[in-house]
Formats: C-alpha cells, sequence, structure tokens
C-alpha cells in the first residue's frame, strides 16, 4: 500500500511543535556568561539569593574563568547560609589578581560565618583597605571574630576602627551594641541600638538586634515580639526575626504558634538552615526524634563546625539513648570557645548515661571553679555524678547548692527528696518529690516518686504518678513504659504488653520497652519474637549498639553456647570499635570459663579505653580468678589511681587480700575505705563478718555503735548488730536487733534473720506471725519467698519449696538459681520437667557449678550417665574446691561402672580427712569397689 506523503494537520501540529521547542532550547543554550550574571545580579537584589546561586554557576559554566560569576557566587552562597561552599569559591579568587578591597571583606565575613575565628585573625588583623565602606566591613567582621573568642578589648577596638572608616556601617554599629552589653552598660546598648534604626531605617537588623537586647534585659516579652514584628514591617522577608518569635514562642511551649511562624519564615526561605534548626529542635521538643535527626545531620553538613548544631545534634542523640554519639558531637561543640556551659551540663549528662560518672565530674569541673553562681543545674547535675561515684556527703552538698541557686531546680530538690527517704524519713520525702512533680515541667521527680512507691509496694499511690506523669507528658515513651511495669507487678502481664507496645508506638527505639516486651516473650516460650523485635530496632537505627547487644542477651537466656554467642558479638566489636559495651560483654562472657582469654581481651579494653575503668576492674577479676593476686592488685591499685576517693576498686583490694587469706592487710583496707567514706554500707558489713572470723567481736561491737551513733536512722546498724549477737549464740538480744532494724526501716534481710532467729529461738508460732504479716503486705517480695523456698526445702517439703520458688520466678523470671531449685524440687518429687528447667537454669547462667550439679544429677536420674559425667566434670572443672562435686562425680563413675576412675576421685576426698565431713560416705563407696 503506497502511503499518504502529505503531512496532516495532527501530524503537521507535532513537527511545529518540536522544532518550537528546538528553537527555544538553542534560544536558551545561546546566552553567555554575562546574560547569566546580569540575571544573577537581579535576583540578588530581589533577595532571591538560592536563585541567583544558580545563574552564577550556569554563568561559570558558559566561562570558568569568571571571577566576577565566581565573587557573585561567593556571595550568594554566604547569603543561603553555606559558609563552607562559599569560602571554597571565594579562596579560588586569591590567586587570580581580583581586587583584593572587594574580595577582602567577604571573604572575611565567610570564615567568620564558617566558625574559623583564629584563622580570620591571624590572616586579616593587620589588614587595611582604602575604600572606607569596605575597611568597615573588614572591621566590622574582625570585632565579630574577637568577641566570639571572648577577647572584647580587641573586639571594641576593631568595632571602633569600623565607624571610624565608615560611621554609617550597619555592622561596626550593631557590633558595639553587643560590646556595650558585654560591659554590661545596658543603657548604653539600648541608646545605640536606636541610633543604629535610626541611621537605617529601611534595615530589619537593628530591630532585631534591639529584640535580642531587649531578651538579654528581661523586657516584657510582649514588647520583644513587637520589635520582630516591627523588623518584619520594614522587611517582610526578615527571617531572623520570624525565628526569633520563633524561639520565644518554643519557650512558651505555644507550639502551634511558633509551627505558624516557621512555616511563614520557611515560605521566604524554605532552606533557611535557621528554618531548619527550630524545626529541629521542635521535633525534640514533640518526641520525633527521627525528623529532628534527619534535620540536624543536614545541618552539619552544611556548617560541620557549628558550635550550636552540634549542640543540637548531641541533644538528639542524647534523647535517642545514643550517648556516645551525643558525647562525639558535644566534645565537638565544647571545643568552640563560643559553647555556653550548657553543652557541658548536657554532655556530663551524657557521660553519666554512658556510665563514667566520673569523667562527667571533671567536664563540669571548669564551670565549678569558675567565680561567682553557676546556674542550678551544673550543681545538680555534679551532685548526680559524685552520688554515683558514692561521694554522698559531697553530693548533697552540691544538690543544696543547686536549690540555693535556684529554688525551684527539679534535681537537686528531688536528690535531696531521696535523701531524706533513703535516711527513714520516707514520708518527707515522698511529700516533696509530690510538690516537686506537681511544680516542675520535667519528669525527673515524676520517677522518683513513681519509683519510691513502687518500692515501698505503695501500687495505688505509685498508679496515680504514673498517670500523673503521662498527662504531663502524653507524647514521651517513659509513662507509656511504667503503665506497662505496674501491670506486670500485677501479674497482668498482657496489659503490661499492651502498654509497652505503646511506649514503642511513641519512641520506636526506646530500648526499656523492648527489653520489658523481650523478657515477656522468654517467659512466653517466644524468644525468636524477642529477638525480631530488637533486629527490627537495629534495622531502624544501625547505630544503636544496644539493639545489637540485646539480640546477644536473649540468645545466652536462651541457651545459646558461649562460643555462638562470641561469634555473634565479634562483628558488632569490629563494627564499633569506638564502642566499649561490645568488648565487655566478651570479657565478660569469658570471665570465670577462659580467664585466661579475658585477662588479655580486658587488657587490650584498659589499651583502647584508657579512661574506662571497668576494664581495669574485669583484669583484676580475670587475674584472681587464676590465682594471680599480685597481678589482680596491680590492675585495682591502677583502678584505684584513677580516682583516689573512688572506694570499689579500695574494696576490690580488699578482695584480693581476703582471698589469699590475709586478714590483717583486709581488715587494714577497710578500715581505709571507712576513713574515705565512713558510711559505706559494702564495707562497714564486710568489716563487721571479717573482725567477727577473728574473734574480734569487742571490735566489731564498737564498729557497730559508731555506726549507731552517727546514723541513728540508719537500720542497717541493727542487722549488723543482730549478726553479732548471734555470732555469740545471743538469740534474745539478735532478736531484739532485728526488731528494732525494721522498725526503722522495713526491709527483706531484716525480716529473713527475724524469722530465722525465731525459729531457733524455738518461736515458731511467733516466727509464722512475721511470715503472715510481712506476706500479707509485701505479697511481691520475692527476697523473703525465695527464703520460705529454702527452709521447706532443708525440711524436705519439696510441693511447698516449689510452690514458692514457682512464685519467685513469676517476680523475676531470670532467677536461675530459683528455677534451678524448682528442678531439683520436681526430680525429688519424681514430676516431670526437672531437665527441661535446670536447661533453663543453666542457659541463664552457663558457669553455675550448683546448676550443672542439679542437670547432671537429674542425667543421672534417667539413665543418661554419659551425660551426666560430662556434666559433672564440667562442674568440677570450674570449681576444684567444691569437694561434693567430686563426690557426686565418684558415684555417677561407680553407677557406669568407671570402677578405677571412680577410686581415684574418693581418694582425692578420703585424703582429706576430716577436711570432708561425708567421709561415711566416701569410705562405704571405696570399701564397694
Amino acid at each position: 500500500m503506497i502511503q499518504d506523503v502529505q503531512p496532516s494537520k495532527a501530524r503537521l501540529h507535532k513537527v511545529v511543535s518540536v522544532v518550537a521547542v528546538c528553537l527555544s532550547l538553542w534560544a536558551c543554550s545561546d546566552q553567555n556568561a554575562t546574560t547569566y550574571i546580569a540575571t544573577g545580579k537581579a535576583k540578588m537584589a530581589n533577595k532571591e539569593y538560592r536563585a541567583a546561586v544558580i545563574e552564577f554557576k550556569n554563568a561559570l559554566q558558559k566561562d570558568a574563568n569568571s571571577s566576577e560569576a565566581r565573587f557573585l557566587l561567593g556571595k550568594a552562597l554566604l547569603e543561603i547560609g553555606d559558609a563552607p561552599g562559599a569560602l571554597v569559591e571565594l579562596r579560588k579568587l586569591q590567586d587570580t589578581g581580583f581586587d583584593k578591597e572587594t574580595l577582602t571583606p567577604v571573604l572575611a565575613a565567610a570564615l567568620v560565618f564558617n566558625g574559623e575565628f583564629d584563622r580570620f585573625i591571624a590572616e586579616y588583623a593587620d589588614v587595611e583597605l582604602k575604600t572606607p565602606s569596605l575597611q568597615a566591613e573588614l572591621k566590622s567582621a574582625l570585632a565579630a571574630a574577637y568577641g566570639a573568642k571572648g577577647k572584647y578589648v580587641q573586639s571594641r577596638v576593631a568595632a571602633e576602627a569600623a565607624l571610624q572608616a565608615d560611621p554609617n556601617n550597619l555592622a561596626a554599629q550593631l557590633a558595639l551594641v553587643q560590646l556595650l552589653l558585654v560591659a554590661e552598660d545596658r543603657g548604653g546598648a539600648l541608646e545605640q541600638v536606636e541610633r543604629a534604626i535610626k541611621t537605617h531605617p529601611n534595615a530589619s537588623r537593628p530591630w532585631i538586634v534591639k529584640a535580642e537586647v531587649q531578651r538579654t534585659l528581661g523586657v516584657d516579652v510582649a514588647q520583644v515580639i513587637e520589635s520582630y514584628r516591627q523588623a518584619l514591617k520594614v522587611d517582610s522577608s526578615a527571617v531572623p526575626a520570624h525565628i526569633g518569635i520563633t524561639d520565644i514562642l518554643i519557650r512558651q511551649q505555644d507550639y502551634e504558634g511558633a509551627r505558624k511562624e516557621l512555616a511563614d519564615a520557611k515560605k521566604i526561605d524554605p532552606n533557611s538552615v535557621e528554618v531548619q534548626y527550630y524545626t529541629a529542635l521542635m521535633a525534640v521538643q514533640q518526641n520525633d526524634l527521627k525528623l529532628a535527626q534527619d534535620l540536624v545531620l543536614q545541618l552539619l553538613k552544611v556548617a560541620p563546625g557549628n558550635p550550636r548544631f552540634l549542640q543540637l545534634a548531641g541533644l538528639v542523640e542524647y534523647e535517642r539513648g545514643r550517648y556516645l554519639e551525643a558525647m562525639a558531637h558535644l566534645g565537638k561543640a565544647l571545643n568552640s570557645t563560643r559553647a555556653p556551659g550548657a553543652v557541658r551540663v548536657l554532655l556530663a549528662k551524657a557521660q553519666m548515661r554512658a556510665g563514667d560518672p566520673r569523667k562527667a565530674y571533671s567536664t563540669l569541673q571548669p564551670l565549678l571553679d569558675t567565680p561567682g553562681t553557676q546556674p542550678s543545674e551544673v550543681y545538680s547535675v555534679a551532685g548526680e555524678a559524685l552520688q554515683q561515684q558514692g561521694r554522698m556527703d559531697e553530693a548533697r552538698r552540691l544538690f543544696a547548692q543547686a536549690v540555693k541557686s535556684n529554688p525551684k531546680d527539679a534535681r537537686g530538690r528531688t536528690a535531696l527528696a531521696l535523701a531524706q527517704i533513703d535516711e527513714g524519713r520516707d514520708e518527707q520525702g515522698v511529700k516533696e518529690l509530690r510538690a516537686i512533680a506537681s511544680s516542675d515541667e520535667g519528669m525527673i521527680a515524676d520517677v522518683a516518686l513513681i519509683a519510691a512507691h513502687i518500692k515501698a509496694n505503695r501500687m495505688a499511690e505509685a498508679e496515680a504518678a504514673v498517670a500523673a506523669l503521662d498527662k504531663k507528658a502524653p507524647t514521651k515513651p517513659m509513662p507509656a513504659f511504667y503503665m506497662g511495669r505496674l501491670a506486670q507487678l500485677r501479674g497482668q502481664n498482657g496489659v503490661a504488653r499492651e502498654k509497652f507496645e505503646l511506649a514503642l508506638k511513641r519512641q520506636p527505639t526506646y530500648m526499656p520497652a523492648a527489653n520489658a516486651l523481650a523478657a515477656l516473650d522468654i517467659q512466653d516460650k517466644k524468644p525468636e519474637a524477642a529477638i525480631a523485635r530488637f533486629e527490627k530496632i537495629a534495622a531502624a537505627d544501625p547505630g544503636l549498639v544496644d539493639a545489637r547487644l540485646a539480640v546477644v542477651l536473649v540468645r545466652q537466656r536462651t541457651g545459646a553456647s558461649r562460643a555462638a554467642l562470641i561469634e555473634l558479638l565479634d562483628p558488632i566489636i569490629k563494627q564499633f570499635p569506638g564502642t566499649d559495651e561490645p568488648l565487655l560483654a566478651k570479657i565478660q562472657l569469658l570471665l570465670g570459663s577462659d580467664n585466661k582469654a579475658a585477662a588479655q581481651l580486658a587488657s587490650e579494653g584498659v589499651s583502647r579505653f584508657p579512661e574506662k575503668g571497668l576494664f581495669l576492674d574485669l583484669l583484676g577479676q580475670a587475674e584472681m580468678l587464676q590465682g594471680h593476686h599480685t597481678a589482680a592488685l596491680q590492675a585495682f591499685n591502677k583502678l584505684a589511681a584513677m580516682d583516689p576517693n573512688a572506694v570499689n576498686p579500695m574494696m576490690r583490694i580488699a578482695e584480693v587480700y581476703l582471698a589469699r587469706n590475709d586478714a590483717p592487710a583486709a581488715t587494714s583496707q577497710l578500715r581505709k575505705v571507712l576513713t574515705v567514706k565512713p558510711d559505706f554500707p559494702q564495707a562497714q558489713a564486710m568489716l563487721v563478718v571479717l573482725l567477727a572470723r577473728t574473734n574480734k567481736i569487742d571490735e566489731a561491737f564498737t564498729l557497730v555503735r559508731g555506726i549507731q551513733t552517727r546514723t541513728p536512722n540508719d537500720a542497717r546498724a541493727w542487722i549488723f548488730e543482730g549478726d553479732l549477737h548471734n555470732t555469740k549464740g545471743n538469740l534474745p538480744a539478735a532478736i531484739t536487733a532485728y526488731r528494732t532494724s525494721l522498725k526503722k526501716r522495713e526491709s527483706s534481710d531484716a525480716t529473713v534473720k527475724l524469722h530465722r532467729s525465731l525459729l531457733a529461738a524455738g518461736q515458731g508460732a511467733e516466727a509464722s506471725k512475721i511470715e503472715d504479716d510481712w506476706l500479707k503486705r509485701h505479697p511481691e517480695d520475692p527476697l523473703f519467698q525465695f527464703y520460705l523456698g529454702d527452709i521447706a526445702l532443708a525440711n524436705g517439703q519439696f510441693e511447698r519449696a516449689e510452690s514458692l520458688y514457682r512464685k519467685v520466678v513469676t517476680l523475676v523470671p531470670d532467677n536461675a538459681v530459683a528455677i534451678n531449685n524448682i528442678a531439683w524440687t520436681l526430680l525429688r518429687q519424681g514430676k516431670p520437667g526437672a531437665r527441661a528447667l535446670a536447661e533453663q537454669a543453666l542457659a541463664l547462667a552457663p558457669d553455675s557449678t550448683a546448676i550443672l550439679d542439679t542437670l547432671a544429677e537429674i542425667h543421672a536420674s534417667e539413665g543418661r550417665l554419659d551425660q551426666a559425667l560430662t556434666v559433672q566434670k564440667r562442674a568440677l572443672e570450674l570449681d576444684p574446691q567444691q569437694h561434693v562435686h567430686r563426690l557426686h562425680l565418684a558415684q555417677f563413675l561407680v553407677k557406669a561402672n568407671q570402677k578405677a576412675a571412680a577410686r581415684v576421685e574418693l581418694q582425692k576426698l578420703s585424703d582429706l580427712g576430716k577436711a570432708f565431713p561425708r567421709q561415711d560416705e566416701v569410705q562405704k563407696l571405696l570399701g564397694s569397689l
């Protein structure tokens, strides 16, 4: 078929359209650099700086050697806040012969905006320009650089030089305003800013500076906002005025108003770094941490050294629970002389959360050493750092100073209230916590109040406190988490799940809720669900090492071998070389089984993380477990040298002395601890026991009486007294002492000891009364339930013991000893399920010789002698001095008809003589071979 060669109207229209497009493209491409520059200048005149950037870049594509295009591109980039980009372009002009008079002020401004103050001062402090207006711009930038470095005398000289060159230079006039404020000449500052407004009636910047001055002087907020509004009347595109109003509204918690101001600013400049900054700040306030992180990363790309952006990045990571990342950002921010004290405070808080209170206190030391009164949070956070180190007296002084500096300081008041509770003044402490929680916008007092109620078993009050917290912070995960925790304590695991899920909905990476849900998953025999949950969090936030480590922990709880766990840990250690937690986890896995490898890794940790004392602590423990007491002492002495006032390293040294049976040295060391910290409970308890063991009962009583005199409300001192009376066999006096302790403060420890003493004194009826009363008021006390289980087990009441231990596991699902004891009672009753429970317990405590012993006996009772022998040999290998394990091994060898091997083990026991009290069984078995 012959085709029609004549074009149709439709085809002709298409052809014409294509030709028109092609012609238009040719016309566009025919523009030269000069045309682009002219268009860019017009955009600059209209303050369309981003559009101007595009034009100047197009000009440079046409003519890469156009110095004018490159200079204007640098200026435009500076206007949109891209100081790093501006510097790149402007520095290219330095060796091109471009007019230095024109280039220098703009390059100077770029250096200042980029925070390169030292470099700018070094290069331009002595430069003089001939053109008065340009000289004024340069000296104004120099004044700003000196001011940022805190060199106010030089800053004022530079500002005055700028004004001398050009009295009407706006930057110099406003720089002088700031200097007058620094000199505390408030009247002069206001006069100077009014002069600038009069001199430059069409400029918005003087009104903005006036608003900033008014804020500094504490002028009514309405007047400040009015000054910002005046700036917008002069120049409707003044983004800084919108930003200033936004900042005020955020501080007033008027988030809706702040959102509107930001929206107006965004219409003017969608890519403004200040708009991004305040959008990120609001996202933090509203718990949208993912948005906050995305925005702050964009800000750091524009200005990686900006201390404000680094501080915000640190805050975002702190709120996300990524304390090491927070510390990295805040540490960089601290390098700037412009960094406010708030950076140090937040860095210290992150360091404490990361487990380094000593370093946190060191971070705050420069603020504490600065003459004059600091913001109250400096004292309260420093007090918390000392508190975590066990330096309670110093901590309380700082908390008191925080409250003195600011009577409304929530952290300091909360700490003092908790101190009242610790001293037995529960009613006063709780009353104060309620008052703080009701008046403070933060959550610290609420959380302390909830914890105090839970500890005292006041569940109704705890629920009311949680409800109040949820009303205060409805978008935060913590209230929902505590709702779940309370439901769990009531045995309502279904409700608990719902609340923990709600917490994760509010913050998908909230690890406390994820951990709680994982514990419920494991309890429900669904470990894979727990693992999937953590893997989802790790996928959402690959930098969250806690989620990766949580997977390892779940595998450990569900019986994964040590080798499998180490296989999981090794890639995490490799992925996070700057994070200590994975390496610490591996060392702790090895500790007790491969102490030599644990010591080697701990030594590596000491080298890689010299400021982390925990590696020295683990090194000392690994050496001590190998019997290397001298090496252990060296490690613990180095740990003690890191903080001479820290008592924990001193206690470790005392433990080494005890391990090598050097009672005099141990006694001396414990007295040294009590010299540093007179009321340190562990040292007091250990010294009382040591004195009693070495027949120095009178000295022990003197020590206890001294504690009672110094701290009459300290219930522990009467527990010590009761223990000493028990040692002497004086049961009536012991009973009286324990009762006195309980009157001062109820505790499981005192109740257990009172109950045991009553039974020993033949007062069974009174013991039963104590038991019933305690369980009625404290039905969820796992320690007392466990103690009663032990009594039932010792009396052969296996069914009752099983019931009591099961209650313990309900309250504390990961209690390996209780699970093991249930397995033992099932074995003794001939009930099924013993082996599964023993294996579950062993997964929780892989190196427990008691659990291994139980599992071996279960294997033997079920006819699996090979497995019984393997497990029992493992128990004996872990603790060769536990002679009963050797006896059980010999019994299994006899059952397996391995008589020669059995004889070897029995002969070792026989050689012990009276040191092993079960010689009758040993001799009977030897006689049967």
